[in-house]
């Protein structure tokens, strides 16, 4: 049986910067609360937790405390609440989305409205909207256009989006607005595990996609995944059973970017046992990568 991992997979920059400043701020001192989960991996949450990094999902809720922004960002008005409360904040936003915050604001000043393309309900998107002014509207992929009122209008990406979902907004869009603007918001990591993924899908008899069931990103990968090949999205290798290997030759790996590399880790020596291959790997770089040139 063949095993491969995707080239991108795993945590990204700024995954892995959100995690060392909670760390380090529990260092110093505890509790450490997050505004909302700092990460969606409910695992990696689990362990922050017993290092003393507890969750809070109400800003109101704390005072005079130490809040880490989560990797996703917070609403504008969720930081006021915060700032008021006389805490001390650790802003672990991703560096990527405070640049799409900033963005927006610039678009506003330049007289644009601007149209967000991405999930409504996503913490991310949430905190982008509210840095907008009262013209700012969410577009969900699959759904009808909102009205668009003016000649004008921006467009900016959620930045877990797939860019396909991009263009296609920006196609519609080309047929009712004269003066667009378009920001390419998508990240490099999430590009680059989108293509990484999907191409090892094609050449896969099984995909298995590990990372949180509540991440927008690690869904977004299964879902690519799942055009080409058969495709299971795990949290945990607890979740492998010997009946999804049958008749299967070829396995792809892919982990999203809330992914540590010890669950991919973990993952790949449990489909090596249940295989008949009872000696483990100590690391990530002992799994044999697949390189997406050749697809």
């Amino acid at each position: 049986m063949l095993i491969r991992l995707a080239r991108h997979s795993g945590y990204c920059f700024g995954v892995r910067r959100a995690i060392q400043l909670a760390l380090d701020a529990a260092d110093h001192q505890v509790p450490v609360c997050t505004l909302g989960e700092l990460i969606h991996n409910p695992q990696v949450v689990q362990e922050l937790e017993a290092k003393g990094i507890f969750v809070i999902n109400d800003a109101a809720g704390t005072e005079q405390s130490t809040v880490v922004l989560r990797s996703h960002g917070v609403s504008r008005e969720e930081l006021a609440i915060l700032e008021h409360g006389r805490n001390s904040i650790i802003d672990a936003t991703c560096p990527y989305v405070k640049r799409t915050h900033e963005l927006i604001k610039k678009a506003n000043d330049e007289g644009y409205p601007v149209l967000i393309l991405g999930d409504p309900k996503h913490p991310e998107v949430i905190g982008l909207r509210s840095y907008g002014d009262e013209r700012t509207q969410v577009y969900e992929p699959g759904s009808e256009l909102p009205e668009i009122r003016g000649s004008r209008l921006c467009v900016i990406s959620q930045t877990t989006q797939k860019i396909e979902y991009l263009r296609e907004l920006v196609s519609k869009l080309l047929d009712v607005v004269m003066e667009l603007k378009v920001y390419n918001t998508i990240c490099l990591a999430t590009s680059q595990r989108q293509l990484a993924s999907e191409c090892l899908a094609k050449d896969s008899d099984l995909m298995i996609v590990i990372g949180g069931k509540n991440s927008s990103n690690t869904k977004m990968l299964a879902s690519l995944c799942g055009k080409y090949c058969p495709t299971v999205h795990i949290e945990t290798e607890a979740e492998l059973s010997l009946d999804m290997f049958s008749g299967v030759a070829r396995i792809g790996l892919a982990a999203g970017a809330s992914t540590p590399e010890s669950r991919i880790v973990a993952v790949y020596n449990k489909i090596r046992k249940i295989n008949g291959d009872a000696v483990p790997v100590t690391g990530i770089a002992s799994i044999p990568l697949f390189k997406e040139e050749s697809c």
